[in-house]
């Protein structure tokens, strides 16, 4: 059996009223039945963390990984630098296989809510994660982009500014999906 492995912050940990959910590993699992589908993300991560954490979260054999670190990376008040981001992208591309990762990008965020998230840092880290996928020839995600092509973005957060609810949860899953089946062909 095939092996997936969710391995991001709090937004693909499906985070909600506080707590991580399963919401995005059981509606993969809905439209992957015959794969195993494990979900090891770390609430509050940074790519710094992703790194500290791999061995221990992304443990061998599986099949596909998908990276999903970058909102908490461009917060404000961690003050990690775009270049920090990137350099930690590409370690952690290169530890878990160019051939086995899907990038996924930072999340949009409500910055009137969500006072340390910027949107022009998130713009820069949007772009960092972009260029990491071109440059290793990865599927991506930019899930900043396709939440803000919404016309109402903010409708797809919690009441945090940050975390996705049901409506921004779906299209996340959704496009994961997609990403997910064409590399698995």
């Amino acid at each position: 059996m095939k092996k997936i492995i969710l391995f991001g912050d709090s937004i693909l940990a499906g985070f909600k009223d506080g707590m991580p959910t399963d919401i995005i590993i059981d509606s993969l699992a809905q439209r992957f039945p015959n794969i195993e589908i494990l979900n090891h993300s770390v609430p509050g991560a940074t790519t710094q963390e992703g790194l500290d954490f791999l061995d221990l979260r992304v443990t061998p054999p599986y099949d596909l990984v998908v990276l999903g670190l970058g909102t908490n990376d461009a917060s404000v008040n961690l003050g990690i630098s775009a270049g920090r981001y990137a350099k930690n992208l590409e370690e952690l591309v290169e530890l878990i296989g160019k051939d086995k990762t899907i990038l996924m990008g930072p999340s949009y965020t409500n910055w009137k809510v969500a006072t340390d998230q910027a949107w022009p840092r998130t713009l820069q880290f949007e772009l960092v994660a972009k260029e990491c996928a071109r440059k290793n020839e990865l599927p991506f995600l930019d899930l900043a982009y396709v939440l803000n092509k919404h016309p109402y973005p903010n409708e797809l957060l919690q009441k945090d500014g940050i975390h996705l609810n049901e409506a921004g949860n779906k299209i996340l899953i959704d496009n994961l999906a997609e990403l997910i089946k064409l590399k698995l062909q």
